[in-house]
């Protein structure tokens, strides 16, 4: 995780939703609201703990997938945004469903079973297209879960705490 990072823009965002000012922010943080300010305008980073704390008390899923994505340097999915995406539950479902076919359908035609290092250059090529299409499906099962969450009010790290029992009960969690 990175130190600090820029994320002027997802606050805006946080604010642009009308729920709170950036007087409001700066309270709930315990900052100066000149800080808040600097941060929205990229003037200033957000730091780790700053931003820790805000996912924390903002269960908003928009918010803190920008936050995450910038903190984890790109490791996490972005909010897609772009020309070709509506925002709606439906089509992110219908990207998601399409994603995730099109994954399993690279994982039937890929081989995992042998050795990395015994991989020849069009192997491991192919290696990196599953990947690829894999992260194709988790960028919009992401996007999905948080349109889920702003259009049902779910919560996704509600659900996610109410899965760690069953997750730990099948082994799948320390």
């Amino acid at each position: 995780m990175k130190r600090s990072a820029k994320v002027g823009s997802a606050v805006n965002r946080l604010l642009e939703e009308g729920e709170r000012t950036g007087e409001q922010i700066a309270v709930d943080l315990n900052v100066s609201p000149q800080l808040v300010s600097h941060i929205k305008k990229n003037r200033r980073t957000m730091q780790a703990d700053i931003a820790q704390e805000s996912m924390a008390l903002y269960d908003n899923p928009i918010y803190t997938m920008d936050i995450l994505y910038e903190f984890s340097d790109h490791m996490t999915s972005p909010v897609l945004r772009g020309k070709n995406i509506e925002p709606h539950r439906l089509a992110f479902s219908a990207n998601a469903k399409r994603e995730i076919e099109e994954g399993l359908e690279m994982m039937k035609t890929v081989c995992l079973a042998k050795p990395p290092s015994s991989l020849d250059g069009n192997e491991i090529q192919s290696v990196k297209n599953l990947m690829d299409e894999l992260l194709d499906a988790r960028i919009h099962v992401d996007n999905l879960l948080m349109q889920i969450q702003v259009e049902y009010k779910l919560s996704i790290k509600e659900r996610i705490k109410s899965l760690i029992p069953r997750w730990k009960a099948k082994g799948w969690l320390e």
